[in-house]
């Protein structure tokens, strides 16, 4: 009778404790973030938590690998979308193997954006825990446009991080959003980078150009970790660029389809209400052309006198939209060392 009870009490025991091993197991399995498949075809790849979400967005609307056709446009007619061109530019030239590229060494990197959208960029150490450089283009365009730019902050001892937009070059996305959705992006860029060893105790600096100007004030707004910032050719108001949004009605149009796809108001994307917020923590140079018809020069002028210290400015004189680099290439790298060495060394 003792052994009876002896291997009743055994058994309901080895059950119990296989009952709680396998849930462990199970548990593990189907709570564990899957990237494999991102980290094998893209070199280095870092996936957020829920929890880091920073942006005032709808997240719940996840476009990831989504295309525009199946998601239920439900309050947008057909004549609404011909008029949000603006927001599909195209993923822009070419991105080359990072081997062939010549200007700097770079190394493949991919990481999420807090929509589960896998961004994809190149990454150049040249001494670790040197501050990083994150290069964000403007539109149409992707990470390619601002090589040369990447270049010679490299050379000058910057580590660099240049990356296409979601729905840019390689990275996943549905269309652009001119810097709302791509202000988070950057924010997953700044988590990605503190997550790596080289990079992780760096001072980060941002290059934005136009639209990634746009993006690199929403979201330096929102974070204090951008202790730098180069503004190239902002825009005051980002939904009235003529070249990406012409008019009202297109205005109206692209206010719709991104409330729908993406959960976000995409007349936020006035760089002219954040601007203030970047007083204290983030310092600011605005860079623009007197011959700019896009962003025209008023327009930064404004901005500047928004924005609380410290900032400087720098009008160059014959540039056109997003041409200082190429107009004066030389008083560009001058001014641009000298802005992200007086704030991240």
């Amino acid at each position: 009778m003792h052994f009876t009870l002896f291997f009743r009490r055994l058994g309901f025991g080895s059950l119990l404790v296989f009952t709680l091993v396998a849930g462990w197991l199970l548990h593990g399995m189907i709570f564990a973030p899957g990237n494999s498949k991102a980290e094998s075809s893209q070199g280095t790849s870092f996936v957020l938590s829920p929890g880091e979400v920073p942006i005032s967005s709808k997240l719940a609307n996840s476009t990831n690998n989504n295309p525009v056709d199946d998601i239920a446009l439900n309050a947008i007619t057909s004549d609404q979308l011909k008029l949000t061109a603006g927001l599909h530019p195209g993923r822009g030239q070419a991105i080359p193997a990072a081997a062939d590229v010549t200007e700097l060494p770079v190394k493949d990197v991919s990481f999420y954006n807090w929509r589960g959208e896998l961004l994809s960029g190149w990454l150049s150490i040249i001494t670790p825990d040197a501050p990083v450089i994150i290069l964000t283009h403007g539109t149409p365009g992707n990470r390619v446009s601002m090589l040369q730019r990447a270049a010679f902050l490299y050379k000058h001892g910057y580590n660099v991080l240049l990356f296409d937009f979601q729905s840019y070059g390689l990275s996943q996305g549905v269309m652009s959003t001119l810097g709302m959705v791509e202000s988070e992006d950057i924010l997953a860029a700044i988590s990605f980078l503190h997550g790596l060893p080289d990079t992780m105790y760096s001072k980060i600096g941002v290059l934005g150009l136009s639209m990634g100007a746009t993006a690199a004030v929403l979201a330096a707004s929102r974070s204090s970790d951008i202790l730098a910032l180069v503004a190239e050719s902002c825009p005051v108001d980002a939904t009235r660029v003529p070249g990406d949004v012409p008019d009202e009605a297109s205005r109206e149009a692209d206010r719709q389809l991104v409330e729908e796809v993406y959960g976000v108001d995409i007349t936020q994307a006035r760089p002219i209400d954040y601007v203030h917020k970047l007083a204290g923590h983030t310092a600011i140079f605005f860079i623009n052309g007197d011959a700019d018809n896009t962003t025209p020069l008023p327009g930064m002028q404004a901005l500047y006198q928004a924005a609380g210290a410290p900032k400087q400015y720098w009008i160059v004189p014959n540039a056109g939209h997003a041409q200082s680099f190429a107009i004066d290439p030389g008083g560009y790298m001058q001014r641009v060392d000298a802005f992200f060495d007086s704030y991240l060394s």
